[in-house]
């Protein structure tokens, strides 16, 4: 295996140990020893292991192929989530497996959670610093790795700066990540600062800003006041800048062409994304009045604000979302299966893949009636290339079948159609709060543990765009076929 993987593996854990040093020192000034202890283990486990890989590695190459690529974001997410699981089982909160199913939810930003009690205030921050640290691993990959891997299958097409392709380098990817980190942190900073204007306390604030911006969602707290209209403005304001393209937002510092901003907020793509929160939460609304769940402006509050939340993956519903009719749990089902922006941190199909597969079936509908046209696709006034209108075909029919067989592989534990649906829809699109939908807490806690790791596979494949996945088995196949034994 080639040593640059086991380096950036020690790198990640490095990271890793030290966020974790930040709720080990909230233990502490809270007084909390038990916990402490907890955090304590944890840290030192993890740094051991971190500086064994960095030692491993020694010399590691300046390059990474695009199988070893395939290989380290398949490998990554695995090793952050068990050692980030660490905390749950010491703490005795949970097994070894529900702990690792806590901390793949934590870094794939899917918010699900095993724990809806938890009480330990460092705990709740290490949860929520988990999806914060998810949520900037897919920014750094969609950045550095997935470019010279996937293509990403439209993202390009979405920048007014192309991102790099080709072998990723440890240079590009140390420079990248330093520049990333600081756009990530100032958005976090932003949004710690709306939720203190919108009357949260200071721990509050910080939870509900990381929970936000890395759309991860899964923070419960006596403030999460769904009533508090500007609680919501701020959370919102949140989900739109989390749900738009992001890489944007990194491209315009990292070139200090600011200009380059209005691309996210003038594109066609941005539009639909908040005309669906508009039209779909209106709808919402008024389906919850009409059915007499709350009075009108609540109706609303409440239509406009849960839309928001899935339609950027974030989930993260107030309870009463439970006791809704099917109607309005589908139409939040359907806004998270479609995802936000492409390029952005929250999860689903990408809007702008979905504008480009109908423009393709109205061309070739349009080609059936006159079959001697010529026809070029274009979205706000760029040529779209038929290499990019063939990726995006390609991973739809993935998708579609990843979906089919993991409805088929959940209901082989013994849950209808419907349930088994809620889970892999959850699961592939990271909106955690989906499982709830029709299956109780304790049924998914009482799965079988082949289930919840094949769980934990679609949470890690949804953030995988899926092909890297294939290219590592595809990889794997070609080693094999080759290998003198």
């Amino acid at each position: 295996m080639d040593k640059l993987i086991p380096y950036l593996m020690g790198r990640a854990l490095l990271l890793c140990s030290a966020c974790m040093a930040i709720p080990f020192a909230y233990s502490i000034y809270l007084d909390h020893h038990f916990m402490t202890g907890v955090f304590g283990q944890s840290i030192c486990i993890t740094l051991l292991i971190a500086i064994l890989l960095i030692k491993k590695s020694t010399n590691p190459p300046e390059s990474l192929s695009v199988y070893g690529g395939a290989i380290f974001l398949c490998a990554i997410w695995v090793t952050v989530a068990f050692f980030g699981g660490l905390p749950y089982y010491f703490s005795h909160n949970l097994g070894a497996i529900d702990s690792f199913v806590e901390s793949v939810s934590g870094f794939t930003t899917t918010g699900y959670t095993n724990i809806l009690s938890l009480q330990d205030p460092a705990l709740i921050l290490w949860r929520s610093m988990t999806q914060w640290m998810g949520g900037g691993m897919i920014l750094m990959f969609i950045a550095t790795v997935l470019p010279a891997i996937t293509g990403m299958f439209g993202i390009s097409f979405a920048m007014p700066v192309a991102l790099k392709t080709g072998v990723v380098t440890i240079n590009r990817l140390r420079k990248n990540t330093r520049r990333l980190s600081i756009l990530y942190a100032l958005l976090t900073i932003i949004g710690v600062f709306f939720f203190s204007i919108a009357g949260l306390g200071t721990y509050d604030a910080i939870n509900f800003a990381m929970v936000t911006i890395s759309t991860g969602g899964c923070y419960f707290s006596d403030a999460y006041l769904y009533n508090n209209v500007w609680f919501a403005s701020a959370a919102i304001v949140g989900l739109i800048a989390a749900g738009g393209n992001v890489i944007i937002y990194w491209q315009a510092i990292k070139r200090r062409q600011y200009s380059m901003l209005k691309k996210t907020v003038r594109n066609t793509e941005f539009h639909i994304f908040v005309l669906i929160i508009l039209i779909i939460g209106l709808i919402c609304g008024l389906h919850l009045y009409h059915n007499n769940y709350y009075n009108l402006s609540d109706s609303l509050l409440y239509g406009f604000f849960s839309v928001a939340l899935y339609a950027g993956t974030t989930g993260a519903p107030p309870f009463e979302v439970l006791s809704w009719t099917d109607f309005d749990k589908m139409l939040l089902i359907v806004v998270a299966s479609i995802g936000g922006c492409i390029g952005s941190l929250a999860g689903g199909f990408k809007i702008l893949r979905l504008m480009i597969l109908f423009k393709s079936c109205a061309n070739e509908m349009t080609r059936t009636i006159h079959p001697d046209i010529i026809m070029t696709m274009k979205i706000d006034g760029e040529i779209v290339p038929s290499k990019v209108i063939n990726r995006i075909l390609g991973f739809f029919f993935i998708v579609f079948i990843t979906v089919a067989i993991s409805i088929l592989v959940i209901s082989a534990a013994g849950l209808d159609m419907q349930q088994s649906m809620d889970i892999a829809i959850a699961c592939i699109t990271s909106t955690g709060p989906i499982m709830l939908f029709h299956t109780s807490h304790s049924e998914i806690l009482a799965l079988p543990v082949i289930v919840k790791l094949f769980c934990c596979f679609l949470m890690i494949l949804g953030k995988l765009d899926i092909f890297a996945f294939l290219i590592l088995i595809f990889g794997s196949r070609q080693q094999l076929l080759h290998k003198h034994w």
